[in-house]
């Protein structure tokens, strides 16, 4: 059995060609070298590898020399078949037999070769797209100064220049600085330069410093509760401030539930009832004059003497 396990392969083992074929494409011998360097990296890690890998190479030599006059034939013609395929696969595509880096950048240009028209075609129409974007920011802009240049845009921008200068009062009476506040960064463009940028910065600034004031004094009145044994639990707040608003919506559709009763009733109230059709009360006829003539006396004397002639 050692004797049989020892042999030389090439000796018993048939020869492929397709294997010899397949070894002259580039492509596969890089991949046969760096399969059979990692192979033997990781055999020659360790002696307990090392053996078993050497084993399980000797039963498949061992198996495959016994299985040769089996499969010898099949062998064959599989050979010759795989063979007359690599040969159509050279003809039809002759880049698989250059090297590597060669088919990569090959196919790096093809495919940028395919690409690029679609990729240029989307970067065309973004920039027309961004173009037209800011051509109509510029007649837009334009537009603005043009009307704010008129004596009711003129109006209107003294009337936010002037509610702007309120805003700022009531911001420093009502949330004064707490601590160092840094100032406003930048000049403000002249009404009657630019007077679209004028009103959009002067907003901004009012926006800005208000929003500083507000979480200042709101960081300021956190700090205050700490500093005297109050601890503030964000949580906690946010948690009572949506009940008691959900209690106030509740509360708000129980009045218009109410409202809306009352008014039902007091419709029902003011309208009136309707009138029954009742029938006529039998009421006594008045005594025709020949019948009261009769029941007085003067009217008895009367007739007994018209019966006496």
């Amino acid at each position: 059995m050692a004797t049989e396990v020892n042999a030389p392969p090439a000796a018993t083992m048939p020869q492929l060609q397709c294997f010899q074929k397949a070894m002259t494409l580039p492509t596969v011998e890089a991949a046969v070298g760096q399969f059979g360097a990692m192979y033997t990296k990781v055999k020659g890690a360790h002696t307990l590898l090392d053996w078993a890998l050497t084993l399980v190479e000797d039963n498949m030599t061992m198996a495959a020399l016994k299985a040769v006059p089996y499969v010898s034939a099949p062998l064959a013609v599989g050979d010759a078949t795989i063979v007359a395929a690599i040969d159509e696969l050279e003809r039809r595509v002759p880049l698989v037999t250059e090297e590597p880096k060669v088919i990569v950048e090959t196919t790096k240009q093809a495919v940028m070769s395919r690409i690029s028209p679609h990729v240029n075609k989307v970067c065309i129409a973004r920039t027309a797209a961004e173009q037209r974007v800011k051509s109509l920011k510029e007649l837009s802009w334009t537009k603005a100064n043009a009307l704010l240049s008129t004596a009711y845009g003129q109006k209107a921008l003294h009337s936010v220049d002037t509610g702007a200068m309120y805003v700022m009062q009531l911001l420093d009476h009502y949330l004064p600085p707490v601590g160092p506040q840094p100032e406003p960064t930048g000049e403000i463009v002249l009404a009657t330069a630019d007077p679209a940028l004028h009103t959009v910065q002067t907003v901004g600034r009012l926006s800005a410093v208000a929003a500083r004031r507000v979480w200042a004094n709101l960081a300021y009145k956190i700090n205050e509760l700490r500093s005297s044994g109050i601890e503030f639990d964000v949580r906690r707040y946010i948690a009572a401030l949506l009940a008691a608003l959900h209690l106030a919506n509740v509360t708000n559709q129980q009045h218009q539930k109410e409202k809306e009763e009352e008014g039902k009733g007091t419709q029902n109230i003011a309208e009136p009832a309707p009138a029954t059709s009742a029938p006529p009360a039998s009421q006594p006829s008045a005594p025709s004059t020949a019948t009261i003539v009769k029941t007085t006396p003067e009217g008895k004397s009367d007739i007994s003497e018209k019966s006496k002639q």
